[in-house]
């Protein structure tokens, strides 16, 4: 029997400008963070979690309202400490709850169980389905220029390099944040396509840049440009859209990760989406995150997590994907990001397509926060 406690919960913010910022359709990007979070328990074990979103605010969400909800608690009830902190984060903000925050010390304390318990995270999540996963190159976003044939061109090369070297990727649309609209959407798609070849699989993620009618005028050109799936179409509020574009167009419908698990039982019920994204850093953490899978197979829906931070982020998208069933996907980004980039250990880029999955105890991942030391906020 393991008699520990949690002693210690602790935020590390991280920030780095960009060199070169790039857009999709929402905002333009100029630097990245990360909010780490570190969980000690009294024996000197440590697990390292996520959050997804700005520094301020998601640190002292964390260190002032959730981390008291944990301190002395035994790390190994993490679903059931999941809860508590879902219920503090209600009782403090009554109109929304900090599920992002949520996320960075659910991951850590499944990290910290997986060490105490000396099993993969992916293990105690209810088991392995596989070693590796197949991933596809996220990036191709937008260039800081008016000049529209350079924007194709440039994203086109981008495609083109990432397709030799994975066989799939994801394009982004929404050139609405540069004055255009959904004909110079569609050019860019029918653009790289062309450049790719039609045996690269090819994903397209709109970031909820269009209304229902555009919407469905874009998928109908994505379908005969053989898009694998047509990403967050609508707002991810319009949970009656994603079902009513699902029922009228022929490409598959995905989204989540602007999604809540609420959100999610919902776009299930409708049948909103065929591809499930929920994003561990985002959702709530692993726990929340395993039941969406779970609810999804229920439904025959497939899963693909969204993954989008350090390699903290991404070993944990790892370990529930090695849950999923059938052919999952890793989304594996390729945009400028320092951050990741200093963390990165051995074994977390692909192999002839396919990242493996971490099998050492926890996530797998240990942060060295020597090599971000220039990239800390502190305060």
């Amino acid at each position: 029997m393991i008699d520990v406690s949690i002693e210690s919960v602790e935020t590390v913010g991280l920030s780095a400008p960009l060199e070169d910022r790039f857009g999709y359709a929402q905002e333009w990007v100029d630097r990245r963070s990360a909010v780490l979070v570190k969980v000690e328990a009294d024996d000197g074990t440590v697990g390292w979690g996520e959050c997804w979103g700005p520094v301020a605010g998601t640190r002292e969400t964390v260190e002032d309202v959730l981390a008291p909800t944990v301190l002395g608690e035994d790390p190994l009830h993490v679903e059931r400490l999941y809860d508590h902190l879902y219920d503090a984060g209600r009782a403090t903000y009554q109109t929304v709850v900090p599920l992002p925050a949520i996320s960075g010390l659910d991951i850590a304390l499944w990290d910290l169980k997986g060490k105490l318990l000396d099993e993969p995270v992916s293990v105690l999540l209810g088991g392995r389905e596989r070693g590796d996963v197949r991933a596809y190159a996220t990036g191709h976003y937008f260039r800081d220029t008016d000049d529209l044939s350079v924007q194709y061109d440039e994203i086109a090369d981008e495609a083109a390099a990432n397709a030799e070297e994975l066989g799939a990727l994801k394009l982004k649309t929404g050139l609405s944040l540069l004055g255009y609209g959904p004909d110079e959407d569609i050019e860019l798609v029918r653009t790289v396509r062309e450049r790719v070849g039609d045996d690269v699989t090819m994903m397209v993620d709109a970031n909820y840049a269009y209304t229902r009618r555009e919407a469905r005028r874009v998928g109908r050109a994505l379908d005969q440009l053989g898009v694998q799936w047509f990403e967050e179409p609508v707002a991810p509020e319009d949970i009656e859209g994603y079902a009513a574009l699902r029922a009228d167009l022929d490409v598959p419908i995905a989204g989540g990760e602007c999604h809540t698990p609420t959100d999610f039982t919902r776009l299930f019920d409708v049948h909103g989406v065929d591809v499930a994204q929920p994003d561990v850093c985002i959702v709530g953490g692993l726990t929340p995150g395993r039941r969406i899978v779970t609810r999804a197979q229920e439904h025959g829906i497939d899963v693909v997590p969204h993954a989008w931070g350090t390699p903290v982020g991404l070993a944990a998208s790892l370990h529930l994907i090695a849950t999923v069933d059938g052919r999952p996907w890793l989304e594996y980004d390729r945009s400028p990001n320092p951050i990741r980039d200093a963390l990165a250990g051995p074994g977390m880029a692909p192999d002839d397509g396919t990242v493996p999955i971490p099998s050492t105890p926890g996530l797998g991942v240990e942060v060295d926060l020597d090599a971000v030391a220039d990239y800390r906020i502190d305060g």
